[in-house]
């Protein structure tokens, strides 16, 4: 998979001990905030819609409303399909030509969920699409979908969860939690600095709300792609009833101060990350 772009995103990540941002793009207007943040931080950035949005727009409507941004953007920008269980949207993003899918079955029974990964993994690399698979579970609410518990991953099991499945990024349970943080969590940084840069590229889920310190130890200590979501919808809304406050405001002027709000919030995550 050296030639796929998302792998190669997450090597270079790897190598100059940084984190790439992966932001859960909602629509046109933030996938041009998202990427013009990019360019303003000289950083690679990963869009990655979730299946919530793939199924409100098309799988090739989306494809190609964000190919031209990332055709034309001055830094690479790679298109990833997030936490997708349904193996049938997976497999209809990568013959479409998506760089990278992430499939979750990790509620499952660990030998259903390397089953059921492998299958997309085999599927994927003869298109050339590179796959991220979870292990563990990661409490939170994610794309409407409630996990009340989480489910911690271990190194030995995680390690296991790699070599079986054959996936190219792994995403384990390490204590961060989709959505907002209700109090600290309490993050396992021995898990990441274990597998450090040793297997696949590590990913963290849940990056809304973290402090800094938080996000520069897991960086340290190896996370090579950090997801953002939650943050990006706080500031598309609050921008929004801010901008729709004002007697005045003209269609394409709250469409500027929206997307001016999301690239500012977004670009400074990009740099931090760096």
């Amino acid at each position: 998979m050296k030639n796929n772009l998302f792998c190669r995103i997450l090597a270079d990540a790897q190598k100059s001990s940084s984190a790439v941002a992966a932001i859960n793009i909602l629509n046109h207007l933030t996938v041009c905030a998202v990427v013009k943040a990019a360019e303003q931080a000289g950083r690679p950035v990963i869009l990655q819609p979730s299946v919530g949005t793939v199924r409100r727009y098309g799988v090739e409507a989306l494809y190609h409303m964000i190919n031209v941004s990332k055709r034309n953007a001055r830094v690479p920008v790679a298109l990833h399909l997030d936490h997708c269980m349904d193996i049938a949207l997976a497999k209809a993003c990568i013959r479409t030509g998506w760089d990278s899918v992430m499939v979750d079955f990790s509620a499952l029974p660990f030998e259903e969920n390397v089953a059921r990964t492998r299958e997309v993994v085999l599927y994927a690399h003869r298109y050339g699409v590179a796959v991220e698979g979870e292990i563990g579970i990661i409490a939170g609410v994610e794309d409407g979908i409630v996990q009340d518990a989480a489910c911690p991953a271990s190194f030995v099991e995680t390690v296991a969860y790699v070599e079986q499945t054959g996936i190219d990024a792994v995403a384990p349970a390490i204590g961060t939690a989709h959505g907002l943080y209700t109090g600290i969590p309490k993050l396992n940084f021995t898990l990441v600095r274990e597998l450090g840069r040793r297997y696949v590229p590590v990913v963290v889920h849940g990056g809304t709300g973290l402090p800094k310190e938080g996000f520069l130890k897991l960086i340290q200590c190896g996370a090579a792609k950090i997801n953002i979501s939650t943050a990006l919808k706080q500031v598309y809304l609050g921008a929004a009833r801010k901008a729709l406050a004002e007697e005045s405001i003209a269609p394409l002027t709250f469409d500027q101060a929206v997307e001016a709000a999301c690239m500012s919030a977004m670009e400074a995550f990009i740099r931090l990350f760096a």
